[in-house]
């Protein structure tokens, strides 16, 4: 049996392998196109000179590959992403990419954490309650959120809640107060900008949670219908254990296994579906940021952004795989 020390540090190689991976094929994949690579770099109409020759010094793009391939490493590591050629020209990379960045975390972070919490809750009613007319009812509310599109239902609240009822917001992720209407977010304090942060979260976060809270509470049902049959179950029934003991102390651990899995393996999706959140909203994140860059033919700042969701999934992953450990134990083998 491998210790819980030598697994996670296992584990952090092969991280830091798949890593380094991740970061030559983000390297090689603008510099294998044909033509000049400060063409693929820059947009295709308005490139002047004068970036033209940032975009050369920036990216080292008059030095050999290999001396291209070490800087890129070199500036991936010290956060030295480069410059944007489309959506804001000439500016730093990670710093037009800080608050989007804090936007995503706020809306893929919180809204993550209540759909594993209400997908699995619900998950656990319903197979709890297998067979019976509650069961029914939910899966099937939770099969319509999970066959819907992302973008169709976000759609839905939009035109309801923004447009006809006019409860919240049409877009953004901050500058409109309930009541006050629209106001410059520089005049106002700290608690005004709290609120009309949570006031622009409400639409997205709805539609992102509901949409993904669906799939876990699918995998948790069926994880959890499969454990109540096993024969440890029947045992622990038989030695007189309450209802809420076998469920919780029993059943719900290696329930929850499918769940791990299934979270780490859909992070990739979970991006995408914020993606289609965010242009929907226009909630100002980096799923609308990869929009316009691609728009704006952004090359260099695409180039980034690839390279941050192929990190998040791969963290994620990780964290699944060090769950994995205190759930099951027999991992470590």
């Amino acid at each position: 049996m491998v210790s819980k020390r030598a697994y996670i540090i296992r584990k952090l190689v092969y991280v830091f392998i798949t890593l380094m991976v991740i970061i030559s094929f983000n390297f090689f994949l603008f510099r294998i196109m044909p033509g000049d690579p400060a063409a693929v770099l820059a947009p295709r109409t308005g490139m002047d000179s004068e970036l033209r020759q940032a975009i050369y010094e920036n990216f080292s793009l008059d030095k050999p590959l290999a001396n291209q391939y070490v800087d890129y490493i070199v500036q991936v590591f010290t956060l030295d992403w480069g410059i944007s050629t489309g959506v804001r020209k000439y500016a730093d990379i990670m710093e037009i990419m800080r608050p989007a960045l804090m936007n995503t975390v706020i809306l893929l972070g919180t809204g993550t954490v209540l759909a594993i919490i209400i997908g699995v809750n619900l998950g656990k009613f319903a197979a709890w309650r297998r067979g019976k007319p509650s069961d029914a009812i939910t899966m099937s509310a939770a099969l319509v959120f999970y066959s819907m599109p992302t973008f169709l239902f976000a759609l839905f609240m939009l035109v309801v809640f923004a447009g006809n009822l006019e409860w919240f917001p049409i877009r953004g992720s901050e500058g409109y107060l309930p009541f006050a209407g629209d106001v410059d977010i520089d005049d106002m304090g700290l608690g005004a900008k709290l609120i009309s942060r949570l006031y622009h979260l409400v639409l997205p976060l709805t539609a992102f949670t509901l949409e993904i809270m669906a799939e876990f509470a699918i995998i948790m049902r069926n994880s959890l219908t499969d454990v109540l049959t096993e024969d440890y179950i029947v045992t622990a029934r038989a030695k007189g254990l309450s209802n809420k003991q076998i469920l919780n102390d029993h059943a719900m651990r290696n329930a929850l296994l499918p769940v791990v899995t299934v979270m780490a393996i859909s992070i990739g999706w979970v991006l995408g579906g914020t993606i289609m959140v965010e242009m929907v909203f226009s909630y100002e994140g980096l799923g609308l940021m990869t929009w316009d860059a691609v728009l704006a033919q952004d090359y260099a700042l695409l180039q980034a952004l690839f390279l941050l969701m192929a990190l998040a999934v791969l963290v994620a992953n990780f964290i699944a795989d060090i769950a994995y450990v205190y759930l099951d134990p027999r991992v470590r083998i």
